[in-house]
């Protein structure tokens, strides 16, 4: 039996394929992670990399565990949601200013930091541990306990969480119900 179509020739370098695609085997799969908690916003600053563009980073001192015996984990962070940049941008001069700023977040793509850093009564070198990851929304912010009024993205519209890296079918940037207004993301962190 001959798998080629009848009026067609037989050659050896013109073979007739039929392509068929199943959407499954085409589309690009991603899973995000997202951290939400509360924190200290700290070390605000611009970071420039000798290549790329420069982009806002932070610092938020993440609260965990029972309110009376409180632990911190440091999450080092590039502000990519563009909502989160407003506010981590308006919150600045509070930071810079030494006053206690909390804030809600949610953060996406966290991964382990490891680091060494000079002991401040010996200098002997010690290794220290945190987070880096992408701030995608502030929640709420307070300044020395006073609630501040911030732009914050409507409830809504929730994260996309089956979202491609870098888009998704429809057009729309991945993480953009979070604010993320970022078309690749930056894997360099200050």
């Amino acid at each position: 039996m001959s798998s080629i179509p009848a009026g067609v020739g037989a050659s050896p370098f013109f073979h007739q394929r039929r392509f068929t695609m199943n959407q499954a085997q085409t589309q690009v799969q991603a899973f995000d992670l997202i951290i939400e908690g509360v924190g200290y916003l700290n070390r605000v600053r611009k970071v420039t990399p000798k290549k790329g563009p420069a982009y806002l980073a932070c610092t938020v001192n993440a609260m965990m565990g029972k309110a009376d015996a409180v632990e911190y984990i440091g999450i080092d962070c590039i502000v990519v949601g563009s909502l989160a940049k407003q506010v981590v941008e308006q919150l600045t001069t509070d930071v810079d200013a030494k006053r206690k700023v909390i804030i809600g977040f949610r953060a996406g793509d966290p991964k382990p930091d490891f680091y060494e850093y000079p002991d401040r009564e010996t200098g002997e070198m010690k290794t220290g541990s945190g987070l880096k990851a992408r701030l995608l929304q502030v929640t709420f912010a307070k300044v020395n306990g006073s609630k501040v009024d911030i732009p914050l993205v409507p409830r809504n519209t929730p994260p996309t969480s089956d979202a491609p890296q870098g888009g998704n079918d429809n057009g729309e940037d991945v993480g953009s119900a979070c604010g993320d207004d970022s078309k690749a993301r930056i894997p360099a962190h200050a």
